[in-house]
């Protein structure tokens, strides 16, 4: 079992928000989605501490790949509740900045994290499947918030958070006396935007081509100096996913008229009045004979919708794990009645604050400037320190790490397991030095990531699995968590095409960032 150092403040990390004031009222500052529309989500009024490690220079060193468990299923098809396909879920696991110390792995805290690394974007209001560590969820609502930081300097190859948003100075292109200057935009999980967005690409020196602020949605910024040493803003924002609303009991979806009413313990949900032209909905809790909610929800604004925060928020209603919302599709009203979605078993994933079922993770939502949600992570609030035979357990005890054999500062045997007992080939090895691992084959963990360590990460691979099958290795085709793999198996996963392309250009683009880097380093001296 796992020692916790929890009376050190070295070796934990608690919630941290701060108030504060800005020089501006950025709601005017900031460019809205569309001319004449307002900012979708409210300016935040704090700023609250990402996850530990959440900078590129954080990343995992050297770690150790596995693309899937039984356990840790990859790529599951859902739909909404209109029947329309949504992007895979993919379970990840990740391990930054462990080390082996006096016979002991250490992982720091923060350093574990688990991620429901979607494919693609998660959208409130339709129904959409969230798996929570196995279960099936619902996403109904969301909470986002526009952080903004001013004179924040960014060095060259260097990142800074602001909220949920990751920014790198990546790049500097020149030619003679002329250069711009590439940012790349990730969240704190790694999801990387230049897919969706592009990279901004600043200039002091190109006006015509590049100016020095950009734009991409709600995330944006205003630079003053920017040169091949720094970029330095007067300010700058990102994006942060204050909060989602799940449910794990549907209710009711469907057309509902006046006195139509259902039961969740000693709750009654009813509704008490339509009004269908005006376009609004009263509902009614009960409890014990006494109204303990009585809110009128809508009208529907579709131009708003999704992203625009009073427009949803003007359709959905909460009262304890009570919650639901008037549906603007296909149609809200029809033939006299509402159509409504209602839920039990209602709760809430916080950024930064305790995960309810298992307090010693950390819960942090990952948003899209869009309005998508894009997973959550849960990481390790304290150190975590294992000797040989030792494990620790994931959240809620959904994949445990373990130790198998240490020798001075070399992890030679160590593994991570599913909840059925299904392990991975040994991991560690005479030049193992720690328990550094990415595991899926999701957004972040088969595509994002490869950026940053993908080439270090490949050849580790394949030096475990050629130890593992004693001679060469043949990546099998992918498989999305095979049910059928016998519990307490040893399991060698697939590598998926996509995977295997992705590894190719990222060993290609290796080339062209070493380059860049060793040629802005000459021009600096």
């Amino acid at each position: 079992m796992a020692r916790f150092a929890r009376s050190v403040t070295a070796t934990a990390f608690v919630l941290s928000t701060t108030s504060f004031a800005l020089a501006a009222d950025y709601a005017s500052v900031l460019t809205p989605a569309k001319p004449g529309l307002p900012l979708a989500h409210p300016i935040a009024a704090n700023d609250i501490a990402p996850p530990p490690f959440s900078e590129i220079a954080d990343r995992p060193v050297k770690p150790a790949y596995v693309p899937g468990l039984p356990g840790l299923p990859q790529a599951r098809p859902f739909k909404d509740d209109f029947g329309v396909p949504r992007p895979p879920k993919f379970d990840a696991v990740f391990i930054r900045q462990s080390r082996v110390e006096n016979g002991e792995v250490v992982i720091p805290p923060g350093g574990l994290y688990y991620l429901e690394d979607t494919m693609g974007g998660e959208v409130a209001l339709r129904g959409e499947t969230l798996p929570v560590l196995g279960r099936l969820s619902t996403y109904i609502d969301y909470d986002m918030s526009i952080v903004v930081k001013e004179n924040v300097t960014i060095p060259a190859g260097k990142s800074v958070v602001v909220g949920g948003t990751v920014y790198q100075y990546y790049a500097t292109v020149g030619h003679e006396k002329l250069a711009n200057h590439a940012l790349h935009v990730k969240t704190i999980a790694g999801t990387d935007w230049e897919w969706a967005f592009g990279s901004p690409v600043l200039s002091a020196s190109e006006p015509n081509w590049w100016g020095t602020r950009f734009t991409q949605l709600y995330n944006q910024g205003q630079a003053r100096e920017v040169t091949p040493q720094k970029m330095v803003f007067d300010w700058i924002s990102g994006v942060r996913m204050d909060r989602l609303l799940l449910a794990d009991e549907k209710l009711f979806n469907g057309l509902a008229g006046v006195g139509d009413e259902w039961t969740s313990g000693n709750r009654t949900i009813r509704v008490a009045d339509i009004n269908a032209e005006a376009g609004t909905v009263r509902i009614e809790v009960i409890e014990s004979g006494n109204v303990v909610l009585n809110r009128t929800i809508g009208p529907v604004k579709n131009e708003l919708l999704i992203e625009d925060n009073d427009a949803r928020k003007a359709l959905v209603f909460e009262h304890g794990d009570i919650a639901g919302f008037l549906s603007p599709w296909p149609a809200p009203f029809k033939d006299g009645k509402a159509n409504l979605k209602i839920y039990a078993k209602a709760f809430s994933l916080n950024y930064g604050a305790d995960y309810a079922p298992d307090r010693r993770f950390a819960v942090y939502p990952v948003g899209c400037p869009t309005g998508h949600n894009f997973g959550f992570m849960l990481t390790n609030k304290d150190e975590t320190r294992l000797k040989p035979g030792q494990a620790f357990d994931g959240p809620e005890g959904y994949f445990k790490v373990v130790v198998d054999a240490v020798d001075g500062a070399n992890v030679l045997g160590w593994h991570i397991e599913d909840k059925a007992g299904n392990r991975s080939v040994n991991l560690g090895g005479r030049s193992v030095t720690n328990v550094d691992l990415v595991l899926g084959q999701g957004r972040v963990a088969g595509q994002a990531i490869l950026k940053d360590v993908g080439r270090t990460m490949l050849e580790r691979t394949y030096q475990a699995l050629a130890q593992a099958t004693g001679g060469g290795v043949h990546p099998p085709a992918a498989s999305a968590a095979p049910a059928a793999s016998p519990a307490g198996a040893t399991y060698i996963a697939g590598f998926s095409p996509g995977l295997l392309v992705a590894v190719g250009v990222m060993l290609l683009g290796c080339a062209a960032v070493g380059y860049e880097i060793g040629r802005r380093r000459a021009s600096s001296v």
